[in-house]
């Protein structure tokens, strides 16, 4: 059986430079958070496209995603950043 962190790596559809650190489900709050690194050393640029190295990651987000069943899911990330 699959592990939590790879079940929702398949989900979110997560490429090879991100990893899911963790789950954390609440069954009382009915949350699911997931916390999310990046574990590439280069990223697209945003403006240009260009693939840049990371020089660092910007403060922690959190960001509202679709509901897993009746769960309201949050993920939580640090975006890396390129020059």
């Amino acid at each position: 059986m699959q592990s939590l962190t790879s079940h929702y790596h398949q989900l979110l559809g997560l490429s090879s430079n991100w990893k899911v650190e963790n789950v954390h489900v609440s069954m009382s709050g009915k949350r699911v958070e997931i916390r999310l690194v990046c574990t590439g050393k280069q990223v697209a640029c945003p403006v240009c496209g260009a693939s840049c190295s990371i020089y660092d990651h910007a403060t922690e987000q959190r960001w509202r995603h679709l509901d897993t069943m009746q769960f309201e899911t949050i993920l939580v990330a640090c975006l890396p950043r390129c020059q």
